[in-house]
This record gives C-alpha cells, structure tokens and sequence, in this order.
C-alpha cells in the first residue's frame, strides 16, 4: 500500500558471532506505534518486537530502539535489558553507536527461562547516550515496550463465525473521493529474531536474466506482455484475474481497471464511484481473483475501516464496464474487534469450495483490547455466487503474530496454508482444511538465512528496497502448493554466499509431519531479487514466479518464470528509482480452454518511468503479462 514518505538506505551489523545481541540502522522515516512499542524519554522509543522460544530454556527477543529525535543520537550504549522475570544473557553494556534522526537499531536479545505463551510482558531497555547539538553531554534513556509470547507449538483454536447480508451496485452513481491514507499505512509489528546457526547449502544455480519475446523462446511462451496504459500510485502492488477467455480485470492500489480483448487494451475504473462512500470508504490496498469454478471475479478493497469483498461474473464486469457488483461490508468490529481497530494489506486465495482472505489487524491503531496480529478468514464459493447473507469462519489474529505482512498460499487446493518466522532458523506453519472448524499450528526448522538489511541501489542511487527493510520486510509472501508439497518464499538479506539480497524459498512436505524437503534461492550476485509471488501450473505442476530485481547498474523492474530455469524474464522497462518500491506483484493459474490447457499464468508486475521534461514526475507501467509452457506438453495431462 502506498505510503507518502519514503525509506532510506538499511544497513547492518552483528556484535559477535552468538548472535545474543545485532543492531542494525534503518535509514528513514519510520514511525512505528501501537502495540508492541513504547514511548522513551528523550525521543527514543521500542518497537515491532519479536519474540519466540527457541529451546525450552531459551527466549528470542528482537525489537527496534528509533531515535525520533531530529538530531543524532551519538554512541548510544545499552546497558540493561529487562524482560519480566526472566533472566538475559545478552552480555551487557552493548556499544551500539550512532543512530541518525529518525533511524533505528534493531536489538536482538537472548533470556533463560521463558514466560507463559499468550502473556503480555515488559521489555525494558536502559542506557545513555550523547545528542549531537549537546557537545559531549551524556543522557539516559529508559524505552520501554510490550512483548505477547504467541502460543505454544504444535496447537490448534477453534474458528469464529460471523454472518454478512449483501448489497448490490450497478452503473457508478457516485461522486469521487480522494482515497485516505497516511504515511504511517503499512508498518511493521515483528522483526525477526536471529536464531541458532543451522547450515545449508546454497542453490548453486544463480538466475540470469533476459528480456522477454513475445511468441515461443525455448520451452516457454510469452502470448501477452501489454501495459496497462493507466498511471496511478508510484508504488502500484498489482492484483488481477483473468477468465481463459478475453475479459480480464485488475487492481493497483488507487485504480482499477478490465479489458474485453484480452488484454490488448484496458479501461480505467474508479473504485471510489463505483461503490458509496460509507462506513467502510476506501483507502488504498486491493487485491482481484478470478474463480472458474462460480464465474466470478473477486474484488476485496481496503477502506478507512475495514474492507469491502466484491463479487461479479465475468459478463456482468463487460455489460456494466466494470459497475455492477454484489458486495459485502467487512468492518473491524464485525470480527469482534473494538471500534477503532485498524485493518491492512489484504490477500485472497481460492480452494477447491472456499475462498480465503487475511489481512494484519492492529495497523495503524489499536485501541485498549485489541488482539493485533494476522487474520485468515473463509467464506463459501457457494455462498458468493448465491449472493445472498454470506458466513465467514475467521481465526484469532495474537495466534499468528509472527505471520505480520503475509500472504496466504496460492493453489490451495482443499486446505489453506499460512507461515510465518519465529526466527530465522524455525518457520511456525498454520493450515485450515475445509469442512473443519480448527485451525492448527505446528513448528518447522529451516536452515539459517540472512535477516539483515535489504539494500539495492538504483542508477540514480535509490535504495529500491528501502521500503522492504521495515515492511513486509522477511515476511512470507510467496507460496503455493503442488500436490502435496507446500512452498514458501519470502525476501532475503545477503552474506557470505549471496552479495545482494535475494529469495529464499523452502519446500515442505503436507503428508510427512510438515518435513522439509528443500530450501532453495533465486539468486544473483549482481543484482537483487525480491517480492516473490507464486503460484503452481496446472499443466507441467512447475512453479511459476512473478518478482522484482534490480540493483547494482539496474533499475527495479518486474519479472516473471518458471523455478528451475534459473532465468527471469523482464516485462517492463524503468529508468527510475525509487526509496519505496510496492510491497507485492502477483500471479496466477489461467484457467483452462481448448486453447490452453492450463499450461499458462497471467502475472502482474510494474516498474516506473521518468516523465518528460525533467522534473515532472514519475509514471507507473504496471503490465499485464500472460506466460507459460507450450500447449503441446499439456496433451495427455488432463
């Protein structure tokens, strides 16, 4: 979602090999609040803690101490760290050094004997330090900040049910409104503790990459790699679904926008006159899927107090262009929350009879009993195309604190998945089977991968990935399932086997006790990779990939293929940087026809262009792109 302000530069640094205790400098303006941060004297503060057991006697901390001063804060040392009654075995005093004006150091600490799950504790952290305008002078600080252990692993919950009466809108009766948002949308509430180092072996493959054809290089095909044509927010998150036929319909933070000829040429629409200006409004976030099985296309809107789903069939977007909706209102309070509570970054996914959303709820508010965290609701198919009074089954967001900022598994089949990081060496995996109304959690090791910052420098000296370094920042949001095997990908740091940040991705096995079966990377060390999205051919059962690169003598820009090729193929063409890139691109299976016999993805992606004479602005190129494998290896797979 966009956000005014942009991000500076990330970078990072560990104080000993143990891991106790990293600070790194996040170059920028964040302005993080709520839960799980703290207000401190002399304009420091604690935020975005996280937190997880790794051992039964040992307990991860990470947080951010920001300095919202604006002057430097030099030689900061911290001198005490205090978690309830725990015991810390992070040696103190730790010389973090200089925090610039609005920069953090991210603190990662180790404590003996864990508190309860599900508790809410103190976190304190003490210290001194010296501010620039104050010649030498020394001054203590105290920040404190609130910590919530998420439950014991493995575990189950119950689902929450709540009903939804619909309504109807057709012909865009309304006057326009501005969307609302503010430079605090989309902020982080975890940082990912530094676990114990477990080894791996890197992919030794790196990706290259090449400029996409349009017909037939070897063993992929590329029918579409058309823009939009429409320039809204510089910072795009494209969504969309296509039918397998000719309509096709699309999202990109303050716009929408359908084609009838495939592709070839689209029409702008503005959700704001297409639906009133109630409770709920609109903001900013939209994410779009096409469902073949009911025929519609499903619409789920971000507002200033909650989201708005959408329904509508592929001739109704045509014979109204893109008017006629059924919807259903989706306020904070519906799902038992306080007035107040503030909801962001939505996802959907489509199983085989249920559709699923999530979204991060305790973002940018969260008012006296909130329960923040990560939400995974689940509505019937059935129910959707019926267009009457829907149920939504819905999980308690404090179970799935550590999933923040992601995204839900793709091809999901008759089970939705979800993850998150306790650390960077242990994922916590979540999955809902339909037809049951428990959800369940379980614990999954991986081998260890750099948390450290995202950084990426354009041409013109922008850090692409600025954004990514507080949000969605490590965050799961790229997964698909292919029969049995459930992939995770999600943004990477760099060290001493990867120059530039890159994707991690990691394969587990739902059949065998969740076991891993590999853990991969898209990888090139001489540019970037980032924001993968996935999704599973329905032809070959390949992974298909819609992500960024950039960096290092290269802007940003998107690109898509297969894992396993180890080639990415550029859609756009930006020559311009930017300190905030987007937080998601997309892709998705194309449904079948004669024509195509699910050998084909349609993928969202963007990139950014100067706009002429100098000065004047920056343009958004979001591309609608339809890839895959030629027909003939689908004969004789169904």
């Amino acid at each position: 979602m966009p956000r005014i302000h942009g991000k500076g530069r990330l970078a990072c640094f560990a104080l000993g090999m143990s891991c106790l205790l990293s600070a790194c400098f996040l170059h920028g303006g964040d302005r993080y609040g709520g839960p799980g941060s703290g207000k401190g004297s002399r304009g420091l503060t604690l935020d975005a803690p996280g937190v997880a057991v790794e051992q039964p006697d040992t307990l991860l901390v990470a947080a951010r101490l920001r300095n919202a001063d604006p002057k430097n804060a030099i030689t900061v040392t911290v001198e005490s760290i205090g978690l309830d009654s725990a015991r810390l075995r992070t040696s103190t005093p730790v010389a973090v050094g200089k925090i610039e004006a609005g920069q953090s150091a991210i603190l990662q600490a180790s404590f003996n004997d864990p508190l309860t799950p599900g508790k809410s504790y103190q976190l304190v952290v003490a210290g001194s330090y010296e501010p620039a305008q104050y010649g030498g002078r020394r001054l203590p600080f105290k920040v404190v900040g609130r910590i919530t252990l998420p439950p014991a692993a493995p575990d189950s919950a119950k689902v929450s049910t709540v009903t939804v009466p619909p309504h109807k809108v057709r012909g865009a009766p309304y006057p326009p409104q501005k969307p609302r948002f503010g430079d605090e949308v989309n902020g982080s509430r975890w940082t990912v503790p530094t676990g114990r180092f477990v080894p791996g072996t890197p992919t030794p493959t790196s990706t290259s990459t090449e400029k996409v054809v349009i017909g037939d290089p070897p063993a992929i095909v590329f029918n579409v790699n058309n823009g939009v044509g429409i320039s809204g927010s510089s910072i795009a998150e494209p969504s969309g679904g296509a039918t397998g036929g000719n309509v096709v319909f699309l999202s990109a933070n303050w716009f929408a926008a359908f084609s009838n000829n495939g592709g070839g040429s689209f029409t702008q629409l503005n959700p704001t006159t297409i639906f009133p200006n109630d409770a709920i409004g609109y903001c900013c976030d939209q994410i779009v899927q096409y469902v073949p099985s009911i025929d519609r296309f499903i619409w789920l809107l971000q507002g200033n107090n909650g989201f708005r789903l959408a329904a509508a069939s592929s001739a109704d977007v045509i014979n109204s262009n893109g008017t006629a909706w059924t919807y259903w209102n989706l306020p904070s309070d519906l799902f038992g929350q306080p007035n107040g509570t503030g909801v962001d970054y939505p996802d959907l996914s489509v199983g085989n009879n249920s559709l699923y959303m999530s979204w991060d709820v305790g973002w940018p508010s969260c008012p006296a009993n909130c329960r923040w965290g990560f939400q995974v609701s689940r509505i019937s198919l059935a129910g959707i195309q019926a267009g009457g009074t829907i149920t939504i089954d819905y999980t308690n967001p404090p179970d799935a604190t550590m999933c923040w900022g992601g995204h839900l598994m793709q091809n999901t089949l008759d089970e939705i998945f979800w993850a998150g990081h306790n650390s960077n060496s242990q994922m916590r995996v979540f999955s809902l089977q339909e037809g049951s109304n428990t959800y369940f959690w379980r614990d999954v090791g991986v081998f260890t991968w750099a948390n450290n910052a995202l950084s990426s420098t354009t041409p013109d000296g922008q850090n692409w990935l600025a954004g990514s370094g507080g949000f969605p920042g490590n965050a799961v949001i790229g997964s698909t399932r292919v029969g049995n095997q459930l992939w995770f990908a999600w943004n990477a740091g760099t060290d001493r086997n990867f120059q530039q940040p890159h994707v991690e991705m990691v394969t587990l096995d739902r059949n065998n006790n969740f076991n891993r079966l590999q853990q991969v990377q898209i990888w090139n060390n001489d540019y970037a990779f980032a924001y993968p999205s996935l999704a599973t051919n329905a032809c070959t059962g390949e992974v298909g990939l819609s992500f960024e690169y950039g960096g290092n003598g290269n802007y940003e820009n998107h690109v898509v293929g297969f894992w396993g090729d180890f080639v990415a193929y550029i859609t756009t063409g930006s020559d311009v940087g930017t300190t905030r890139f987007g937080d998601y691109v997309t892709i998705r299976q194309t449904p079948r026809t004669r024509e195509d016999p699910g050998n084909l993805f349609n993928a969202y992606g963007y990139g950014l262009n100067r706009v002429a004479p100098p000065g004047a602005g920056t343009r958004t190129d979001v591309h609608y792109v339809v890839f895959g494998r030629p027909a003939a290896q689908c004969r004789g797979n169904g």
